[in-house]
């Protein structure tokens, strides 16, 4: 059985639910991705970071009550205005416990400046815990040139200050002064102040308390579930493609397992319906080709059991019938119940029979030899048509004899093959007895040779009384003959048989011609391999 070669093999599927599963996985990846930036630009978008000197208006204007404190300073900003002398004119709701002297106002960093405060802790060389902040800013020159510039400030843990490019700082602050300094006021709040001069003309500063955007710590636990979920797909992705290699690997074995267990119960006809990987394909037509041939050989056994019995019926039958001739014969001549002129019919009747029991025995013999694994032939080169004009020269006046013409074409040509010639010639001598034994005088044997590309193709025939269409198919089976035959003791049955042995273990074929040519009704058409002449 073929198999669809274009059909993809275990690897070939192997590599394509690869590179489904990678494609699939990086999709997602990208996706996870994406979503990620997206979370994050949000995030980044709402960042309170608008820019303070676009809403300086409402402190100019004194229209305190009006200024967006949320979507600048977030929900829990707040911000506070003093006068010049610093004192506190305005507190928005949230800044009733705000009180910072004038001081410690001072000290915050000036929005306006849009300095960028990062603060750093390290441990020294000295094994002593030190504060680094540093202040950068970006301005533009008149030739819109971007000009960055910074400064430092390192202090100890005790917030003394250790170095400054600043020469405005002092040497020591505290804690909160410190924090001041650096633009840090509350959990979760950053604190700046911007210095304006109001409508009435007088000179005011106001502190902006600013929420520290938390919504970063959201994304990164929006983000964390990302990972998660991406984590958990890919766990999914593999256990899928695993479990579908799985099932590739187990529907073949698992149909191949019950093919096997039913010929274990001799269910040789069950054929196994898969369709898959071509190299699991390749194994089941294979195991249905075992099948086939095991359904095919089991018929062939039970045919012959039924033909070994048959045979065993058949010998006793054509065994029989001559013994007891003689046995019946022998016990009147013993019985002395024969007279003296009968007596000598009787004795030829037992000659006869026993000649005929002899026949039928040595006929047995070598069907029996035939059949044996050890029987071999003893072949020798030999000019085949020489052969045969040699055996018709040595027959022609038996046949002549017996009332019968012949029709010989054999090529003048040499024809070799390998040949057995005692067997061949009982080939020959076995077809011509049958031609002699079923048909009457004056009926016609022919017989031709000749030579087609690497074969020796030999036709006998006869255009006698034929053969009957039950018998044909059934030709060269061993005891193969026509009831009226086995009644009459004609033929032993084995003689076809015999010859179609003889010819396969020349290699050879041997077939009875459907049609046959004009003129003839029986033509056994013979086959053998040829030689190439020296």
């Amino acid at each position: 059985m073929k198999t669809n070669k274009k059909r993809l093999g275990f690897f070939g599927i192997i590599v394509r639910n690869f590179i489904v599963f990678a494609i699939a996985v990086l999709a997602v990846l990208l996706f996870a991705c994406f979503l990620g930036i997206l979370v994050i630009f949000f995030d980044l978008s709402n960042n309170y970071n608008v820019p303070i000197d676009n809403n300086k208006k409402y402190f100019v204007e004194g229209d305190y009550d009006t200024f967006p404190i949320e979507r600048i300073l977030g929900e829990k900003g707040y911000f506070v205005v003093y006068d010049e002398y610093y004192d506190v004119i305005y507190k928005s709701k949230s800044a009733k416990d705000f009180n910072l002297s004038k001081d410690q106002v001072i000290l915050i960093p000036d929005a306006e400046d849009e300095v960028e405060i990062s603060r750093t802790e390290y441990i020294g060389k000295d094994n002593k815990k030190y504060i680094s902040v540093l202040y950068s800013n970006e301005t533009v020159d008149n030739d819109n040139n971007l000009i960055t510039s910074s400064s430092k400030i390192i202090a100890d843990s005790n917030f003394n200050i250790m170095f400054s490019d600043n020469p405005n700082i002092k040497n020591h602050y505290t804690e909160s002064e410190f924090n001041l300094l650096i633009g840090q006021y509350q959990d979760k709040l950053s604190i700046s102040k911007l210095s304006y001069t109001g409508n009435d003309g007088n000179d005011y500063c106001v502190v902006l308390c600013k929420e520290v955007n938390d919504d970063f710590k959201s994304s990164r636990q929006i983000i964390r579930y990302i990972v998660y979920g991406y984590i958990i797909f890919f766990i999914f992705a593999v256990l899928f493609f695993v479990r579908s290699l799985y099932k590739k690997v187990k529907e073949p074995l698992i149909l191949l397992n019950d093919a096997i267990d039913g010929l274990a119960e001799n269910k040789t006809d069950q054929l196994i319906k898969y369709t898959g990987p071509r190299e699991f394909e390749e194994i089941c037509h294979s195991f249905n080709d075992m099948a086939i041939k095991l359904n095919e050989t089991d018929k062939k056994r039970v045919a012959a059991e039924e033909q070994k019995q048959k045979m065993l019926a058949d010998i006793s039958h054509d065994l029989k019938t001559p013994i007891t001739v003689i046995k019946g014969y022998a016990k009147a001549i013993t019985d002395k119940k024969v007279n003296e002129k009968e007596l000598s019919e009787y004795l030829n009747t037992i000659y006869k029979k026993s000649n005929s029991l002899a026949e039928l025995i040595n006929t047995f013999s070598e069907y029996s030899k035939l059949e044996r694994p050890d029987f071999k032939i003893k072949p020798t080169k030999t000019n085949i048509c020489e052969f045969a004009r040699n055996y018709f020269i040595d027959k022609y006046n038996e046949l002549e004899f017996l009332g019968f013409e012949l029709d010989i074409q054999i090529s003048d040509e040499s024809i070799y093959c390998m040949v057995d010639v005692f067997e061949m010639k009982r080939v020959f001598e076995n077809i011509i007895s049958n031609t002699v034994k079923y048909n009457e005088k004056g009926k016609l044997i022919a017989f031709t040779l000749k030579k087609t590309e690497g074969n020796c193709i030999i036709h006998i025939g006869d255009n006698g009384v034929g053969i009957p269409d039950d018998l044909k198919k059934s030709i060269f089976n061993p005891f193969s003959m026509g009831d009226s035959s086995r009644s009459e003791g004609k033929s032993s049955g084995l003689g076809m048989a015999i010859v179609e042995k003889i010819i396969i273990v020349h290699k050879g074929t041997i077939k009875l011609l459907e049609n046959p040519v004009h003129g003839l009704n029986v033509v056994y058409e013979i086959t053998l391999p040829l030689i190439e002449e020296e």
